[in-house]
């Protein structure tokens, strides 16, 4: 019967001129637990005042998207702006998960917070996507174990430790240390974290405090958007060490599509666009108040390189690579997607994932290993951690 049904699906979507997808890709899809670990496209509903029930032009995330795409679940990524560090962080981190527990309130038919693994399972299981609360940057409890309590009070179970600031207790890859890695108030950190069932998420450390996250955490910890150094020589992603300490340690590297980091090509282009921007005076955006700072830079479009993004093909380049120093249990997504650029060839948004399974299933995966890949492996360590 499922066979029919995705046939079926399969010569209908051909009519209406949709690429083609074997039959068997979209079982193995629609059987998994598709899960995207990261996006910021809470600041887009924020900023811009987004209808996140609708299709939007300046966005490549929306709910219509989502279900296109068969995702069933989605971490969504609270940042405060590294101009509110160092005591004006929390004040921005309310606000944003204010709009997004609005979100949920607004559209209860398709998005349901999720806590647990448990919850997880059955909020998609119902058809819904299971939205989770995460914080990205440590700067947002402002150096107080309370706001860390009160924040997973209101649904975050999830923080990255560091953006691409330091804070006054971890390190981050891309700026100057102020706590030489992690320092005695981040191990209460980590530990608290532990406490309270929340997910510990790695990205943006340095590779100092990543080592020390790893010795300190009782429970294993994730990557939800770095990729692989030895392709890419970015301080956000992981060396092969790296890579190898975070899945003995049970946790999972999800990749990322962020252009800069999936190409040395486009990493140093871009590059070099930053060293020429920073050559030139820049506008007296220091005159604004915080929030229209935040706001300018968000909602300013990035300067691209004059070249053509990273293909799915360079995504699954670092897929393979983890796969082969850790096996297939330690590899997910997170996309990353936002305003500021879209995603590869041939996933552009959430919509298209259904290619990540197909081009995975063609380079020899087995549907288990895709599943894993998927959201199950992120699945497990939701199930350690959070229950």
């Amino acid at each position: 019967m499922r066979k029919t049904l995705c046939f079926l699906a399969f010569f209908c979507a051909g009519l209406i001129g949709h690429t083609q997808v074997a039959p068997d890709v979209h079982a193995i899809h629609r059987d998994a637990l598709v899960w995207d670990a990261h996006s910021d496209i809470v600041q887009s509903i924020y900023l811009q005042e987004m209808d996140f029930s609708h299709y939007n032009d300046y966005s490549f995330q929306d709910i219509p998207r989502m279900k296109a795409g068969g995702l069933d679940v989605q971490v969504f990524a609270m940042l405060p702006d590294r101009i509110y560090f160092p005591r004006r962080s929390a004040r921005r981190t309310l606000q944003l998960i204010d709009v997004m527990r609005e979100t949920l309130h607004k559209y209860p038919n398709d998005l349901e917070l999720a806590r647990t693994a448990s919850d997880i399972e059955r909020i998609s299981q119902a058809g819904k996507i299971a939205a989770i609360l995460g914080i990205e940057g440590g700067h947002a409890i402002e150096d107080d174990l309370g706001l860390l309590r009160m924040y997973n009070r209101l649904g975050v179970t999830l923080m990255t430790l560091t953006h691409m600031n330091s804070n006054h207790w971890a390190d981050a890859a891309t700026d100057v240390s102020l706590a030489d890695g992690l320092n005695a108030f981040g191990v209460e950190v980590v530990k608290e974290m532990n406490r309270l069932g929340m997910v510990i998420d790695v990205s943006h450390a340095s590779d100092k405090t990543f080592l020390q996250v790893l010795e300190v955490s009782s429970d294993p910890v994730i990557a939800s958007h770095s990729n692989c150094r030895t392709l890419c020589d970015h301080p956000r992603n992981m060396s092969d060490e790296m890579i190898k300490g975070l899945a003995a340690k049970g946790g999972v590297i999800c990749v990322t599509t962020v252009p800069s980091y999936t190409t040395q090509a486009f990493k140093d282009a871009s590059d070099r666009i930053l060293e020429t921007k920073a050559a030139k005076p820049g506008s007296d955006s220091v005159s604004l108040d915080l929030d229209e700072r935040a706001k300018q830079k968000r909602l300013t479009p990035i300067l691209m390189p004059d070249m053509s993004l990273p293909t799915l093909d360079d995504v699954l380049v670092h897929i393979d690579h983890i796969v082969k120093l850790v096996g297939p249990d330690h590899v997910g997504i997170g996309h990353d997607f936002s305003i500021l650029y879209p995603g590869p060839l041939d996933l552009e948004d959430v919509s298209k994932y259904t290619n990540l399974t197909r081009r995975l299933l063609t380079k020899g995966y087995t549907p288990e290993d895709i599943k894993k890949i998927l959201g199950g492996n992120l699945l497990r360590v939701w199930r350690q951690v959070t229950e």
